[in-house]
């Protein structure tokens, strides 16, 4: 049975199913801040902004927790054991996240399904398999801090690390030994392998650059 909500005196109908596109065009908004739920019933009922707009604030706080809970009622299909994930899937990831999840976000379940072609795929069978991606992402970051130089995980640097555009190719290029035959290797080595030799590396990198600057002033 499909949900409705009632605005003005007439029923729009909440989707049940939410595809991909629709995801992609409501999630320009930020669903945190009451003054886009306008905008984001218009994207998800079509409903006439205009109307919308005029509505009265129970409404739009109604329409939007029958949205959420639609989104919540769903089969999760089976995606990438993230135990198991490589360096390689997790870089794919991280550029997708980095860039506009409006285009990117076909490529992200594409990814994480090892899937060809999920156009037809509906957003509510791969929701949960995006939450739980996002969760697992925020524990590597926390796990290697210091590789990444992150102070505060809640403040936003993970989003500046994975914004710089030749990062994570330094650090394929370091795990391929400076050789690009290498590479293919590389990036399909498990994902804590792969960090746990970047974390070494950099550590013995600090302690050499130490030694050096100690050296430099016993010079003097």
């Amino acid at each position: 049975m499909s949900m409705t909500i009632n605005i003005n005196d007439k029923k729009y109908e909440i989707p049940e199913r939410l595809t991909r596109e629709q995801y992609a065009k409501a999630i320009q908004f930020d669903w945190h801040e009451t003054k886009y739920y306008p905008m984001i019933m218009a994207q998800l009922t079509g409903a006439p902004i205009n109307l919308l707009l005029k509505s009265k604030k129970q409404a739009m706080y109604l329409g939007m927790a029958l949205l959420v809970k639609s989104m919540n009622q769903r089969t999760e299909c089976e995606m990438l054991d993230l135990d198991k994930i490589t360096f390689g899937q997790f870089v794919d990831l991280e550029v997708m996240i980095s860039r506009d999840p409006r285009k990117t976000l076909d490529k992200m379940i594409a990814i994480m399904y090892q899937a060809k072609d999920t156009r037809d795929w509906q957003l509510r069978d791969t929701w949960p398999s995006l939450q739980k991606y996002l969760v697992f992402r925020k524990g590597v970051y926390n796990s290697y801090k210091a590789l990444f130089e992150i102070d505060d995980l809640d403040s936003g640097t993970v989003d500046e690390v994975v914004d710089q555009g030749h990062a994570w190719y330094d650090m394929i290029m370091i795990l391929a030994d400076e050789k690009f035959l290498n590479i293919d290797s590389a990036v399909d080595r498990p994902l804590t392998e792969a960090f746990n030799f970047l974390a070494w590396k950099k550590d013995q990198a600090l302690k050499m650059e130490q030694q050096i600057q100690k050296q430099k002033q016993h010079r003097r």
